[in-house]
């Protein structure tokens, strides 16, 4: 385990803990449940290509879409309707901003926007 020198938590801002393998997140994952009683899930970041932890009430997987925004970058795009609206969710709690979830006929996913008219 060490610190990510390009991940940082949402809430803290602070460096998070990087694993190299799956079976390093899964032993965390263990640790935690077991020392602190939190719910934790895996996942293989993007961006660094390492392992973090998620508490897993927030997770909600997505991927980078082939699909592009008004300023040419990719979209985050969720397999489920469940799992966009869950990140919606998400987004209005810790931020109070409104999105709203449109199924995409090019990619057959699911991404968020601002415009409640844009579907």
């Amino acid at each position: 385990m060490f610190d990510s020198e390009t991940c940082l938590s949402k809430s803290t801002g602070q460096p998070l803990k990087s694993y190299e393998n799956e079976l390093e997140a899964e032993d965390a994952i263990g640790y935690v449940k077991a020392a602190y009683g939190n719910e934790q899930v895996k996942y293989l970041c993007q961006k660094c290509g390492y392992w973090h932890l998620s508490p897993k009430n927030r997770q909600t997987p997505n991927h980078k879409s082939y699909c592009l925004d008004s300023n040419g970058r990719p979209k985050q795009a969720y397999p489920t309707r469940e799992s966009a609206l869950r990140r919606a969710e998400i987004i209005y709690e810790e931020r109070g901003t409104q999105l709203y979830v449109y199924h995409c006929a090019d990619c057959d996913e699911w991404h968020l926007t601002h415009n409640p008219e844009s579907f």
